[in-house]
C-alpha cells in the first residue's frame, strides 16, 4: 500500500521549497532547489536518477526503475515550477488543516509530485519486478514556455505516459490548445490638426476589434468538443499611439485563440487572415499585419488507447465518464511526440489563486492508482 506518512511529509517538503518560475516573477527561485530534492529522494529509493541543468536555474529530473527488458515503458510527468505568490499570506508554510494542505503549488502540482515519489517509495519497499521500465519525469517551466518538456522529448521514448495535472481523480482525455497572435494596424503620423493628412491606426484597430468580437461569438457557437468545451477568442492587450495631438501611426493588439481538438495552426491563421483581408477589401487605406507569437496544439487521446484502458482498470470504481481540460498542458507535447498520454491528478482547489490547497487523501489515492497502473501497463 502507498506509504501515506512518506507522501504527506514529502508534500510538505515540496511546498516549502520556492519553485516559482523565474520568468513569471522576479522573486521566483526557479526549479533547481526542488529538482535537487527530488533527485536525492529518487537516489535514496534505489532509482537511477539524472538531474539535467537547463540553465537559468531551471532543471529537469528523470528517474528510472529498470524492468527486465521485454515490456512496455511507462512515463509519468509532473512540472516543478509554480506561478507567483502575490496576495498569499503563507505561500510556503505547507499548513495542514484536516484533510487539506495549503500553499503555492499544493494542487498545481506538488501533490502529484508527492504521489509519483510515493510510487517510487512503493517500488523500493516491494522490490517489484516489471518487464518494462517506469520513467518518472519532473520538468521545468510548464507555466511559461515548457522548455523542460520540450528538451526532455528531444531524446525520449515511451509506450505510454500519464501526465499528473490536477483532475480531481477523474480521467482526462484531452485539453484545448491556444495560439497567441499580434495584429498591427498602420496609420500615418500627423499633427492632430491636420485631419486630411493623418491616418489613425487606432481607429483602424477599432474595425478589427469589432470584427473580432463577431468572430468570437461565432467561434464559441460553432466550434465545440464534447470533452473540452467551446473554442474561444479574446484580446488581452491593446497598445496604440504615442501622444496626445498626434495621429497614431501604429496600434498593436494580442489575440488569444483557444482551440479544440481538430483545429490546426493553419486553420486559425487562415481564419484571422480572412478577417483582415475583408477589412482591407472594404477600405483601400486599411493596412494591417498578422504574426503568430505562440502556438500550442490541442490534444485528445482515444478512449481505447492502451494507457487509458490500463489506468481505467485501476480506478477504485468503474469509470463511466471522462473529462477534458479547457487549458493547455504538457500532455500536448507528449502527444505530438507520438506518445499516447492520459491525464489524472488529485482533488483540490485554488489553482493560480491566493488560497491553494490539495486534499491529502486524494494524493495518497493517486499514488496507489499510479503504482497499480504501472504494474498493469509494464507487465
Amino acid at each position: 500500500m502507498a506509504d501515506s506518512g512518506f507522501i504527506i511529509q514529502t508534500l510538505q517538503d515540496l511546498v516549502r521549497i520556492n519553485s516559482v518560475n523565474t520568468f513569471l516573477e522576479s522573486s521566483g527561485k526557479g526549479e533547481k532547489d526542488i529538482g535537487t530534492y527530488i533527485h536525492n529522494c529518487l537516489l535514496g529509493l534505489g532509482f537511477d536518477s539524472e538531474i539535467i541543468d537547463l540553465g537559468k536555474n531551471q532543471v529537469n529530473v528523470v528517474g528510472r526503475w529498470h524492468g527486465t527488458g521485454n515490456g512496455k515503458t511507462l512515463a509519468m510527468n509532473a512540472h516543478l515550477d509554480t506561478v507567483g505568490v502575490a496576495g498569499m499570506t503563507e505561500p510556503f508554510a505547507a499548513r495542514i488543516e484536516g484533510n487539506k494542505l495549503f500553499g503555492r503549488g499544493a494542487y498545481d502540482m506538488k501533490g502529484s509530485i508527492a504521489a509519483m515519489l510515493g510510487v517510487a517509495k512503493q517500488f523500493a519497499l516491494d522490490k517489484r519486478t516489471i518487464s518494462g521500465d517506469l520513467v518518472l519525469t519532473f520538468v521545468a517551466d510548464e507555466e511559461y514556455e515548457s522548455v523542460g518538456t520540450q528538451e526532455l522529448l528531444k531524446n525520449f521514448k515511451a509506450d505510454g505516459c500519464i501526465v499528473t495535472e490536477p483532475t480531481d481523480l477523474k480521467i482526462c482525455l484531452g485539453h484545448r490548445g491556444f495560439g497567441v497572435y499580434e495584429i498591427t494596424t498602420f496609420g500615418k503620423v500627423a499633427h492632430g490638426g491636420l485631419h486630411r493628412e493623418g491616418v489613425d491606426a487606432n481607429m483602424m484597430m477599432g474595425r478589427v476589434l469589432s470584427a473580432l468580437d463577431k468572430l468570437s461569438i461565432e467561434v464559441s457557437k460553432t466550434k465545440n468538443n464534447p470533452l473540452c468545451g467551446e473554442a474561444s477568442l479574446h484580446v488581452p492587450i491593446i497598445k496604440g499611439g504615442q501622444s496626445l495631438f498626434i495621429y497614431a501611426g501604429e496600434c498593436k493588439i494580442n489575440v488569444e485563440r483557444r482551440t479544440i481538438p481538430g483545429e490546426s495552426k493553419n486553420d486559425i491563421h487562415a481564419e484571422l487572415k480572412e478577417l483582415l483581408d475583408q477589412l482591407s477589401n472594404e477600405d483601400p487605406k486599411f493596412n494591417a499585419s498578422l504574426k503568430n507569437l505562440i502556438w500550442r496544439n490541442p490534444y485528445e487521446v482515444k478512449e481505447d488507447a492502451a494507457i487509458v484502458k490500463s489506468l481505467q482498470r485501476q480506478m477504485p470504481s468503474p469509470v463511466t465518464d471522462f473529462i477534458g481540460h479547457t487549458w493547455w498542458e504538457d500532455s500536448g507535447l507528449f502527444g505530438e511526440a507520438g506518445i499516447e498520454t492520459v491525464i489524472i491528478g488529485p482533488r483540490g482547489g485554488g489553482i493560480h489563486q491566493s488560497i491553494e490547497w490539495v486534499e491529502l487523501d486524494s494524493v495518497i489515492d493517486l499514488s496507489q492508482i499510479l503504482y497499480n497502473t504501472t504494474l498493469d501497463f509494464c507487465k
